[in-house]
């Protein structure tokens, strides 16, 4: 198995998964532990540790890497701010489906389209950064 074999499948797993997850949240949720009848009340908080503990930890230390020189990096900011924009998508694919669930996910909504917005635009508004020098020919 070469890597683009192995990306490509870990890609469409991942696909499957947000399709599953924008299509049937309440049985995600039931699979993830947010049930109430679920019989070990600590599996919800585990996944809350892992989706808004690991993963936003891990995008938020990209992110910071990347404002070290965000023109060089253009890219990577440009998939965090995707990712931003896809919680924003997926977040009016639930109000389109059940309305609007109350101030808090409009402002949650707010949040993730301004973050996001902001880190595509990020690499452009920053000033060009200085060249290094070359070094002298030995």
């Amino acid at each position: 198995m070469n890597g683009r074999v192995l990306a490509a499948f870990i890609g469409l797993l991942t696909v499957g998964l947000g399709i599953i997850g924008l299509l049937y949240p309440l049985h995600v949720m039931d699979w993830v532990g947010f049930s109430p009848l679920m019989t070990k009340p600590n599996a919800g908080t585990v996944e809350a540790r892992a989706v808004y503990g690991g993963l936003f930890l891990v995008l938020g230390v990209f992110t910071l890497w990347a404002a070290i020189s965000p023109r060089a990096h253009r890219s990577e900011l440009v998939l965090i701010g995707c990712l931003w924009l896809g919680m924003f998508a997926g977040r009016m694919v639930g109000v389109s489906i059940e309305g609007n669930p109350g101030l808090l996910n409009t402002v949650g909504a707010v949040f993730e389209v301004v973050v996001g917005a902001l880190l595509l635009a990020a690499p452009y508004l920053t000033e060009r950064e200085e060249e290094l020098p070359a070094a002298p020919p030995a």
